[in-house]
């Protein structure tokens, strides 16, 4: 008995999509799982959201100990931080402080 031309080619689709499907299935499984590739691609995206935020605070540090540095060493930079932001004088000067006309508005 002969087989029809058309057979083969069906059996070979079939046998192609089983083995398709059998591939997907395979990918699927193993991308959920607790190790697979979809939880190691959120690791990788989370590692390097984590490598940018310790590139910042080293770069944040970085300027807080040259602010640091500054203020212990140079007087009249110690003395003008102490002016603007604690509004301190000397003995015998006066402050004058101007405050936004929009600020001195009653609030509800």
């Amino acid at each position: 008995m002969t087989a029809r031309p058309g057979h083969r080619a069906r059996r070979a689709r079939r046998i192609a999509a089983v083995a398709g499907g059998a591939a997907v299935l395979l990918a699927v499984m193993m991308g959920t799982t607790r190790y697979g590739w979809v939880t190691m691609i959120r690791f990788d995206r989370r590692e390097r959201t984590l490598d940018r935020a310790i590139l910042e605070s080293l770069a944040h540090n970085e300027i807080l100990k040259q602010e640091r540095n500054r203020l212990l060493r140079d007087r009249s930079y110690l003395e003008a931080k102490a002016r603007e932001e604690l509004g301190m004088v000397r003995d015998g000067e006066v402050s004058y402080r101007f405050y936004r006309a929009d600020s001195l508005k009653k609030r509800p």
